[in-house]
C-alpha cells in the first residue's frame, strides 16, 4: 500500500425517501447508470431509519457461488453483480440502489424544475454532461451539467413527527460573537480588460445572469455573477475633472464607465463592455436587471444601462446590445455629474407583463417591444442623482412612480400628489425652501396595512401618507447634520420588536430612528435610537443598506463612507465590522446577497481611488483618520488608495441564508421574485418582474426597504456525511461518498482523511476533499486505487473539520465518520 491514486468521480448522487432519528439530516447515495443496476451505494449510518424499500429486489441468502443458480455469492448474498448487491437484497435490472434500497428512477432531468414538486434531480443516476457541441473553455466557468433522473424527495418533519420524513438541518450563529468576515475574492484596482478602469461609485446587481457552464440555459447551476459599472475618476470624484483635448471638451468621467460582469464564486472577469457603437461609454449610475424581455419558453434576466449620451439600453447576460430607446434621459448628456449618483428602478407599471424602467421621474416602457420613453412625471424629479421606486401607494392595484416629493401614474405621468409647500421651520434653515428633492423609500411604519413613504433631503427625514404624500409626522432635522444632504433611506427592524425603523447616513454621523406609533395609523414623534459617528466630508448623501446576520430578528447596517465600510450593530449601534476603503461618496451603498451560490450572505464591498489626502482617510502630515476606534488602513495603489470590488464572507460560513439577488438600488424583494420564496406568487419564477407587484409592507418578513432577507430557511445548514465502499479489483478500489445531507448547500473543498485498519493500529492512507458544490442530497464519488494483496484489509473514512476552528458550520457532526468495511469479494 505504498502507492494509491485519487481522483474524483464524474458522477453525483442524492437522498432517496427515508425517514430519520437524527438532529438535522436526511441521507445520500451513490450510483453510476441506472438503467444497469450497476450502483452502489455505502450502507447509511446507523442512527438513520429508512422507509421500508420497494418490492424491486431479491433477497436469496448463501454462503457459496454454488448456491446461486448462476449468480454469485457476494457477502452472503446471492446476485448477478457485486454492484447490485443493496444492504441485504439484491437489486432487479432497471433498478438502482439507493441508500439500502432498490429504486426506479423517474424521468430524465437536469434540474429539479424539470422534475415533480415533490422531487428532486438526481444526477447521479444521469449519463454523465449534458451533449452538445464543444463550448470555449476560456468563457465556462463552471463544468457542464449532467443529466439525471427525478426521485421522490423526503418532507421534512413537522415538529414531534418521525414517520417517513427527515429532520430539519439547521445551524443558528450567535448573535453576540463578532463578525468573523474574511475576503472571498477581490476584482481591482487592475482590470484584465481596459485595466485603468476599476473605479466603482454605484450599487452592484447581484444576479443569475451568465451562463457559466455553456448549456444554453441560466438556471439554479449557474452561479450568480455581479453587474456594475467601473470608471476612471483619476483619483478624485466624476464630474470633478473636467479636461480639455486640443480645445475640445473631452467627456465626463461619469459619462465614460465599462460595463462588467463578473463570476460571484471567484470574481472572475467574464466580460466588459466599454461602449456602443457610437458611445462615449455607459453612465457610471446604478444598474437594474430583471426579466426584462419576458420568454416562458426561457426564462432569462436582462441589464438595464444609461449610456454617456443618455439612452437606456437592455443588454444580455452576456453583454451583447438587445434594446436602444428611442429618446434619451433629457439633458443626460449635457450634465458633466450625470452619471454621479442615482440608479435605475424597475416595476411593471400596468399589469402588463412587460416591466417598465425608470431614472427619477422618467419612465420607459416595452409595452409595444420597443424600448420607448412613455412619460416625465412634473413636479418632482429626484436631481440629477435621483433613486426612484415602485409601489401601489394609492391602493388602486397598479404601481405608481415616487420619486421623494411627488408621486405619479400610469399611463401618462399624472400626478398622485407632489408637495411644493415649505415645510421645513426657519429655525431649520428652511426659509423660503420648498420642499426639496430627496430619496425615498416605502414602507408600513405606523403598523396601519398602509404606506408611508420615508424621504431624505436637505438633512431631514419626511414621513407621508402614500395616499396622499401629507405628513404623517413633523419633519425630523438630523441634529448637527449637513442641511443639504442625507443618504437614502434604510427601513428596518433593527432592534427586534417587530417594529420598523429607518436608517440614514449623514456627513459625519449615521442615524437610526424609531418612529412612536401610539396606535395603528399615528405617528406621534420619532426619536433617534442611536448615532454612530462616520467619515463622509463630501457628499454627505451615501447609501446604506441592512442585513440579519445571525436571524436575530435585530437587523444590521452595512454602510461605506470615505474611508470606511461599516457593519453596525441594529439595536445598539457597535461596530460589528469594519474595514478600509475609498470612495469620494456618491449615492453607492454595499450589499448583502448570496453572490457565489452557496446560500449563505456575503458582503459586496465597492471602492473608487479618491486620493485619501483629499478626502482625508489622510491628515495634511500623512498620519491614518481613526473614526470610533477603528484606524484607516493605506490601500494598495500608489497614493494609497482602494480600488474594485471586495466580496466578504464568514470564515466559516455561518452567516444566514438570503437571495441571490439585489437587482437595483431601491431593492425591495417584493420588486423582483425569487422562486425559492413567497415573495410573488407560486407560479412566479426566479428574476421575474410581478405584473403586479405584492405590497411589500403587507407582510411583516417581507415590510423592509433596502434589506435582503428571505422568508423561511434561513437557518438551514448543510450536513456533510461521509460512506465507504470497495470494490473486489485490482487494483483494489475504495469509494468514498461524501453526500450533503442537509438542507443548504454545500461548497466544493470539504476534506476527507481515508483511514486503513491494521493489526498494528489505523493509519492514515489518503487525504482528498469534494471539488464540486453539493446542493442538498448531492453526493461526490472520491476514488483511492490500492495496489493488490489489500483485499482482506478494513477501512473507514473521516470529514475533517476541526471544531475549534471550523472551515464550515453544519448541522451536526456525529455523522462524520464513516463505517468500517472490507471488499465485497466473491465466496
Amino acid at each position: 500500500m505504498s502507492r494509491n491514486r485519487l481522483f474524483a468521480a464524474t458522477a453525483v448522487l442524492a437522498l432517496a425517501t427515508l425517514t430519520g432519528s437524527c438532529d438535522c439530516g436526511s441521507g445520500s447515495v451513490t450510483g453510476d447508470d441506472p438503467a444497469s443496476g450497476d450502483a452502489r451505494v455505502p450502507a447509511p449510518d446507523s442512527d438513520y431509519i429508512l422507509v421500508p424499500p420497494p418490492d424491486t429486489g431479491s433477497s436469496r441468502g448463501c454462503t457459496t457461488s454454488s448456491e446461486c443458480a448462476g449468480e454469485t455469492c457476494f457477502a452472503g448474498i446471492c446476485c448477478h453483480a457485486a454492484a447490485a448487491v443493496c444492504g441485504s437484497v439484491c437489486c432487479a435490472a432497471g433498478t438502482t440502489c439507493l441508500f439500502n434500497q432498490c429504486v426506479t428512477p423517474g424521468k430524465a432531468c437536469y434540474t429539479a424544475a424539470e422534475c415533480g414538486s415533490d422531487e428532486y434531480c438526481e444526477t447521479a443516476l444521469g449519463i454523465g454532461p449534458a451533449p452538445g457541441d464543444p463550448v470555449d473553455a476560456g468563457l465556462c466557468t463552471q463544468p457542464p451539467p449532467q443529466t439525471g433522473r427525478c426521485l421522490a424527495r423526503p418532507a421534512v418533519c413537522s415538529p414531534g413527527v418521525d414517520a417517513a420524513c427527515v429532520r430539519a438541518c439547521e445551524y443558528r450563529p450567535d448573535p453576540e460573537a463578532a463578525l468573523d468576515a474574511v475576503p472571498r475574492w477581490s476584482w481591482g484596482p487592475v482590470a484584465e480588460t481596459f485595466p485603468d478602469y476599476t473605479d466603482i461609485w454605484s450599487t452592484p446587481v447581484v444576479g443569475r445572469l451568465f451562463d457559466s457552464n455553456c448549456d444554453g440555459k441560466v438556471d439554479e447551476l449557474d452561479p450568480p455573477n455581479v453587474v456594475f459599472v467601473s470608471g476612471n475618476a483619476a483619483g478624485t470624484c466624476c464630474g470633478c475633472l473636467k479636461a480639455a483635448d486640443g480645445g475640445v471638451l473631452v467627456p465626463s468621467t461619469c459619462h465614460t464607465g465599462v460595463l462588467r460582469a463578473l463570476d460571484g464564486q471567484s470574481g472572475r472577469e467574464l466580460w466588459s463592455l466599454d461602449k456602443l457603437p457610437g458611445s462615449n461609454g455607459f453612465m457610471g449610475l446604478s444598474l437594474a436587471i430583471g426579466d426584462l424581455l419576458p420568454d416562458p419558453a426561457e426564462p432569462r434576466m436582462e441589464i438595464a444601462a444609461i449610456t454617456a449620451e443618455g439612452f437606456l439600453v437592455l443588454v444580455s447576460g452576456s453583454g451583447e446590445l438587445l434594446k436602444k430607446s428611442d429618446l434619451p434621459i433629457p439633458n443626460a448628456e449635457a450634465t458633466s455629474s450625470f452619471g454621479w449618483g442615482g440608479g435605475l428602478a424597475i416595476a411593471d407599471m400596468n399589469g402588463d407583463g412587460k416591466p417598465e424602467i425608470a431614472f427619477g421621474p422618467h419612465v420607459f416602457s416595452l409595452e409595444t417591444g420597443d424600448l420607448l420613453l412613455k412619460f416625465t412625471g412634473r413636479g418632482g424629479t429626484g436631481g440629477s442623482s435621483a433613486l426612484s421606486t415602485f409601489a401601489d401607494i394609492d391602493g388602486d392595484g397598479l404601481s405608481e412612480l415616487v420619486v421623494g416629493k411627488a408621486a405619479f401614474h400610469w399611463p401618462d405621468g399624472a400626478v398622485v400628489w407632489v408637495r411644493t409647500d415649505r415645510p421645513i421651520p426657519a429655525a431649520d434653515g428652511g426659509v423660503g425652501k420648498v420642499f426639496p428633492e430627496g430619496f425615498p423609500a416605502v414602507a408600513d411604519l405606523d403598523q396601519d396595512g398602509e404606506p408611508e413613504v420615508v424621504v431624505v433631503a436637505a438633512g431631514h427625514v419626511f414621513i407621508l401618507r402614500g395616499s396622499d404624500g401629507s405628513n404623517a409626522v413633523a419633519p425630523l432635522l438630523l441634529e448637527g447634520a449637513d442641511v443639504t444632504g442625507g443618504g437614502p433611506p434604510t427601513v428596518a427592524d433593527f432592534d427586534g420588536d417587530g417594529k420598523p425603523e429607518i436608517g440614514v447616513a449623514q456627513e459625519l454621523v449615521y442615524f437610526v430612528l424609531k418612529p412612536t406609533v401610539p396606535a395603528p395609523g399615528q405617528i406621534s414623534g420619532v426619536r433617534v435610537l442611536y448615532r454612530k459617528p462616520n467619515h463622509d466630508l463630501s457628499s454627505s448623501v451615501t447609501g446604506s443598506t441592512v442585513f440579519d446576520f445571525e436571524g436575530d430578528g435585530r437587523a444590521e447596517v452595512i454602510y461605506g463612507d470615505e474611508c470606511f465600510l461599516w457593519v453596525f450593530d441594529g439595536e445598539k449601534g457597535g461596530v460589528r465590522f469594519a474595514t478600509s476603503r475609498t470612495s469620494f461618496t456618491a449615492t453607492e451603498a454595499s450589499l448583502v446577497a448570496d453572490v457565489d451560490g452557496d446560500g449563505r450572505a456575503e458582503i459586496v464591498l465597492v471602492s473608487n481611488g479618491a486620493s485619501p489626502s483629499g478626502w482625508k482617510c489622510l491628515d495634511a502630515q500623512g498620519v491614518p483618520v481613526e473614526v470610533d476606534g477603528v484606524t484607516w488602513q493605506p490601500g494598495p495603489t500608489a497614493s494609497k488608495a482602494y480600488r474594485g470590488i471586495t466580496v466578504f464572507g464568514d470564515r466559516a460560513k455561518g452567516w444566514v441564508g438570503t437571495r441571490a439577488l439585489w437587482n437595483q438600488h431601491t431593492y425591495h424583494v417584493t420588486g423582483i421574485c425569487d422562486d425559492r420564496d413567497s415573495a410573488c406568487p407560486a407560479s412566479s419564477h426566479y428574476g421575474q418582474i410581478p405584473s403586479h407587484e405584492p405590497k411589500s409592507w403587507s407582510k411583516p418578513w417581507t415590510n423592509n426597504f433596502r434589506q435582503n432577507v428571505q422568508d423561511e430557511g434561513v437557518f438551514d445548514a448543510p450536513d456533510p456525511t461521509v460512506s465507504v465502499s470497495a470494490e473486489c479489483s485490482d487494483p483494489l478500489r475504495i469509494t468514498v461518498a461524501v453526500r450533503n445531507a442537509g438542507q443548504a448547500s454545500r461548497p466544493a473543498g470539504v476534506a476527507v482523511a481515508v483511514f486503513v485498519e491494521e493489526a498494528g493500529g489505523t493509519r492514515q492512507i489518503a487525504t482528498t476533499s469534494t471539488t464540486r458544490a453539493l446542493l442538498p442530497s448531492q453526493t461526490e464519488l472520491l476514488i483511492v486505487e490500492l495496489e493488490a494483496g489489500s483485499g482482506d484489509l478494513a477501512f473507514h473514512a473521516k470529514i475533517i473539520n476541526d471544531p475549534a476552528h471550523p472551515t464550515f458550520h453544519e448541522c451536526r457532526t456525529g455523522n462524520n465518520r464513516s463505517e468500517t468495511i472490507v471488499a465485497p469479494c466473491p465466496e
